[in-house]
């Protein structure tokens, strides 16, 4: 590798960590993944607001109907709750945004999350006569 191409690639490495740390910044409780994820696709596609599972993780001390209402009020979308009020799953569209809402409410520890391919699926079964 030429001094020109480490030099390169150790400029992507600065640029990736800067990225990290304005994520760790401005997300603090939300997995970088996600976030990536969610740029990714808003760039590749800015016209479609993309669809995720999002999950919220939060500290036992949480009132469970007050996180359901804020994360209702931020994403449009009832949760469903798990383990015993500290794990919040809802499926919605997402933006950056409704992230640092929910990343920005008390008792957070983590949001993570992953695309929902339901309307692949979906297509593919209309393809094949499914439904």
């Amino acid at each position: 590798m030429s001094n020109i191409d480490f030099n390169e690639m150790q400029r992507v490495r600065k640029q990736f960590e800067d990225l990290q740390s304005l994520f760790q910044k401005y997300l603090l409780n939300v997995d970088p993944d996600l976030i990536y994820d969610l740029l990714t696709r808003l760039r590749e596609n800015p016209s479609i607001t993309p669809t995720y599972t999002l999950e919220v993780y939060t500290k036992k001390e949480v009132d469970s109907a007050n996180m359901i209402d804020f994360i209702y009020k931020i994403t449009g979308a009832m949760a469903t709750v798990y383990d015993n009020g500290t794990h919040y799953v809802t499926n919605q569209k997402l933006s950056l945004d409704m992230l640092k809402n929910i990343s920005d409410l008390k008792g957070i520890i983590e949001i993570t999350g992953a695309p929902t391919t339901l309307g692949c699926w979906l297509s593919d079964s209309v393809k094949r006569g499914g439904i």
